[in-house]
């Protein structure tokens, strides 16, 4: 079962209301940063009621949404799993580059 928002933000406990809606509100507030309620409900979904991990998606989602998206879709890579994910993307830089 999906947890709704409020269900999300309650992981945080009561103390921590206003400064987890704050660091939230921090994205959507340029005008490119894309799909607003879809990334910040991602967000606390993976935050996992920290407050150190809502702060650092937020800041991966200002740079790029999508991989906010990622991974709340698949859970968090292992640095092996990266690291061959990223071997994987360069071969195929390195092919297009080739042609």
């Amino acid at each position: 079962m999906t947890k709704t928002r409020e269900e999300l933000l309650a992981t945080f406990g009561e103390s921590h209301l206003e400064a987890v809606t704050a660091a939230l509100d921090e994205y959507g507030a340029a005008s490119h940063e894309r799909e607003v309620d879809r990334v910040k409900l991602a967000i606390l979904r993976i935050s996992e009621g920290d407050i150190e991990k809502l702060k650092y998606w937020v800041k991966v989602a200002k740079t790029d949404y999508r991989d906010v998206l990622a991974a709340a879709e698949t859970g968090p890579l292992s640095p092996k799993e990266g690291a061959k994910l990223q071997a994987k993307a360069r071969d195929v830089v390195d092919k297009w580059g080739k042609k």
